[in-house]
């Protein structure tokens, strides 16, 4: 017989039993979550390494670069030739597929192109580290240049920034449609004229400066091409031009600025219609670059970090610079010599361009 009051059943057992049972449940989804956790920080901590078998500095690329991974904390690094075929698309694809957190593009503007391609539509940022002859977009992004380790710093443990991505579509001489991607700018006429001009072995040797031999064989030789073209719902114009240029941010060879309002990731194109003709215009459109550049250094050592400066319009008799988000081109005599971030890419009879804005994610020093 109980005493009054005392209950023979003690409630608080249950619900004891029933939080025991409720705690070795949780217990068991914790550790299955971090399981999932632990094999997606895993993949997610995997990096892939891009890179042309041709340029340069190679094996010092991979003796480096697995240095750095296990210093950055970096596991199970792969390393991806890029071939004729595919000059880096494709093993970049082939990465995100695979899980990776970080690819690495080691090469010249064009195998960073192709990378970037293979990148479209995933979160997974790019570095990159220069081998080539240009390397405009690591110039534009403040990456290491002749520094292979340095750069390989930045790709693993600088901050993740996005950039604009440019898009263009474009009927060849042959009248073949094709279509592409780039981070830098293209272009017709003159600077195409003068790509496809350099030395192969030359670039080699002696590096961009290569390309100022051919520049002065065209610049004599070279001729002015008939084109109109319009930006977004703007007029159509119609000019004679040496080159019709569409970039996406604007620094050159030697912190030669070319574009001064061109931004990486302002969302707008950079059209740039070059038409000096003779040696006065020629010493006029010289100059006027010149002060770009001048003015451009002095507002970086002014600007806060992330602010673009102010913004100009400059169209004068021999420089017409417009902005837009989109463009469209033709070339209205013979087809034209044609490149795309450096690349040469025969000739061209129209094209059109737009910019996916913030499109890719790239590794930029802090």
């Amino acid at each position: 017989m109980n005493p009054a009051g005392v209950q023979t059943s003690l409630p608080g057992y249950r619900c004891h039993a029933d939080h025991t049972k409720s705690h070795g449940d949780l217990e068991w989804r914790r550790r299955r979550l971090s399981d999932t956790l632990g094999s997606v920080s895993a993949a997610a901590s995997r990096v892939a390494f891009v890179y042309n078998p041709t340029k340069v500095g190679i094996d010092e690329v991979r003796r480096r670069g697995l240095a750095r991974a296990s210093l950055h904390g970096w596991t199970d690094p792969v390393f991806y030739e890029t071939t004729v075929a595919d000059p880096g698309t494709g093993q970049a694809s082939d990465a995100v597929r695979r899980g990776v957190g970080l690819v690495i593009a080691c090469g010249g503007d064009g195998t960073v192109r192709s990378v970037a391609r293979g990148l479209i539509g995933s979160s997974v940022p790019m570095g990159v580290v220069p081998l080539g002859t240009g390397n405009l977009l690591a110039r534009n992004l403040d990456v290491p240049l002749d520094d292979v380790d340095g750069a390989l710093r930045v790709a693993m443990s600088g901050r993740s920034r996005s950039i604009d991505l440019g898009e263009v579509r474009y009927t060849d001489g042959e009248g073949v449609d094709d279509e592409d991607v780039f981070l830098v700018m293209l272009g017709t006429g003159m600077d195409a004229d003068m790509i496809a001009g350099t030395d192969e072995d030359l670039k080699a040797r002696v590096g961009w400066f290569a390309y100022v031999g051919a520049f002065a064989t065209t610049l004599l030789r070279g001729h002015r091409i008939k084109v109109e073209y319009s930006l977004d719902d703007g007029p159509l114009v119609q000019t004679r031009a040496r080159m019709l240029l569409v970039a996406n941010c604007g620094m050159l060879q030697a912190g030669m600025v070319l574009l001064p309002d061109a931004v990486i990731d302002d969302g707008l194109l950079d059209v740039l219609a070059l038409r000096a003709k003779g040696a006065v215009g020629w010493v006029q459109a010289g100059a006027v670059l010149a002060q770009h550049t001048v003015r451009h250094r002095l507002q970086s050592l002014r600007r806060r970090p992330g602010h673009p400066g102010e913004r100009e319009r400059h169209r004068t008799r021999h420089l017409d610079f417009r902005q837009g988000s989109s463009m469209s081109a033709r070339v209205l005599d013979k087809p034209a010599s044609f490149q795309i971030d450096g690349d040469e890419c025969g000739t061209v009879t129209r094209f059109s361009a737009r910019i996916r804005q913030r499109g890719l994610t790239v590794r930029v020093p802090h």
